[in-house]
């Protein structure tokens, strides 16, 4: 009689089990949705069975009938954002889910390496600047965040750990502090709930952040065939893709924002097609418009080698220039000597926000981007004479020596360099006793600078030079 019962009991556990309805964990109580779009929601249910999802803003009611394969999708509409919260109701036959204080608003994807994921409590022996201070003052309902726990996986994930937290002293701490400096701002300035959905891994290479379909374009490139081959877990192709972003792929996004390419940056003669084809994929298995990257240029830090990262720079600076729909904010005044992951994260994010609040949210008057190297002249007596687009009002290095620009004769063989700003013409002069006839110019270009030449918007340059030399001196 016993085992007849048990028999029972687990016989109805089973078919309980199987009948809950089961949503991704990006739907949750908290969660921001993408105002005025079309969101799918999905999950598994029982097949045959009808679900209904209503939504509370507007009192209407969608409903699918689960296929054979326990899968089930509708597409709701949002209205446009406001300070209000909602409640999403998913049921199907007796079970019935209710997800509550659910805001409308603007959500972005973070994504990255370390210096994403870098919280606003820091790491150990390495803080965030102000960091304290501003987790204090953080408690804000309408700024939300879902962390991604990390996972590599072989195949695409269709759910993830994480769920949706509200800015407080008790939450923001773990809250990646890029994308909380970007979240805050845009929050400031839209006054609407601003949502980021943060999924970084420290070390990451960026084809681990690429979906399968991009390496078609790379023959060259070793893809996994099984997940043991998935070592180290953050850098092999697909992995991350498929176990942290696939799992939300779809969910209604703005853009998204990037801090990667420290991993990346011996292969930086790669770094814009790769960035280019997970930026064209993302778009297309996301599905939701021709969504921005705005992405950190890695900022300054010492190095073995001799100029790898400033080789990374440049690439990065390539991307923004030549790719649509992306942006950089540039760091060349925000390194770290000894430490790759430097304190200033706030620049870092509110930087990000100027070119989102410029580009996607009309704040046209707002500058986002400083002076840009365009050519160098060498004259007579030894000069050269760079001169920049988007100058705007001019140069200024606020008080501080202009530094940082090298010369280099036919030798290839670069010195320190004296440099001036040549206010009227609005270029800067650069001049070294040691090269008597300049052939190339460079201005930063090393793993560490402590960059001194700004746009009068306080924005920085970047590294630049006007040869196309691999070696270096």
């Amino acid at each position: 009689m016993k085992k007849h019962v048990l028999t029972f009991m687990l016989a109805s556990f089973s078919l309980a089990a199987v009948a809950q309805v089961k949503l991704p964990a990006i739907f949750g109580d908290n969660m921001v949705l993408q105002q005025q779009s079309e969101v799918p929601v999905w999950g598994k249910a029982v097949p045959g069975e009808r679900v209904t999802v209503k939504s509370s803003w507007d009192n209407k009611q969608y409903t699918a009938t689960v296929a054979s394969d326990s899968t089930w999708r509708v597409r709701i509409h949002t209205p446009a954002a406001s300070n209000s919260s909602f409640q999403l109701t998913i049921a199907s036959g007796k079970e019935r889910r209710v997800f509550k204080d659910v805001v409308m608003g603007e959500v972005w994807l973070c994504s990255g390496q370390s210096n994403m994921e870098m919280p606003m409590k820091g790491f150990p022996s390495q803080p965030i600047l102000g960091g304290q201070d501003d987790i204090v003052h953080s408690t804000n309902s309408s700024i939300r965040c879902f962390t991604v726990k990390r996972n590599s996986s072989i195949i695409p994930q269709t759910d993830c750990v994480g769920n949706w937290e509200l800015a407080s002293p008790n939450t923001t701490p773990d809250f990646t502090a890029t994308g909380y400096y970007f979240a805050r701002l845009l929050q400031e300035l839209l006054q609407i709930p601003v949502g980021i959905i943060h999924a970084s891994w420290g070390g990451a290479s960026i084809e681990a952040w690429m979906p399968r379909e991009c390496f078609a374009a790379f023959p060259h490139i070793k893809l996994p065939a099984s997940q043991a081959d998935l070592k180290p877990a953050h850098e092999v192709p697909i992995g991350l893709f498929n176990g942290m972003l696939h799992p939300f792929v779809g969910f209604p996004i703005k853009g998204a924002i990037w801090y990667q390419g420290e991993t990346n940056a011996s292969r930086y003669r790669s770094y814009p097609e790769l960035f280019k084809a997970m930026h064209r994929e993302w778009n297309k298995v996301w599905e939701c418009g021709d969504f921005p990257i705005y992405f950190c240029q890695i900022a300054p830090h010492r190095e073995p080698e001799k100029a790898a990262k400033a080789f990374m720079r440049e690439a990065q600076m390539y991307i923004a220039q030549t790719q649509p729909r992306t942006g950089i904010a540039v760091l060349t005044d925000a390194g770290d000597l000894d430490c790759v992951h430097p304190a200033n994260k706030c620049v870092a994010g509110e930087r990000l926000a100027y070119i989102a609040l410029a580009r996607d949210y009309g704040y046209q008057n707002l500058a986002y981007e400083g002076p840009i190297f365009k050519e160098a002249v060498f004259k007579e007596g030894g000069k050269a004479v760079a001169s920049f687009d988007k100058v705007g009002l001019g140069f200024s290095t606020f008080g501080q020596p202009l530094t940082g620009f090298e010369l280099a004769g036919e030798d290839r063989k670069f010195y320190p360099a004296e440099a001036s700003i040549n206010r009227y013409n609005r270029t800067i002069e650069v001049v070294s006793d040691k090269v008597e006839h300049p052939v190339a110019v460079r201005y930063a270009f090393k793993g560490y600078v402590n960059g001194t030449l700004f746009g009068s918007n306080g924005l920085p340059v970047s590294s630049f030079r006007s040869d196309k030399w691999d070696d270096v001196e």
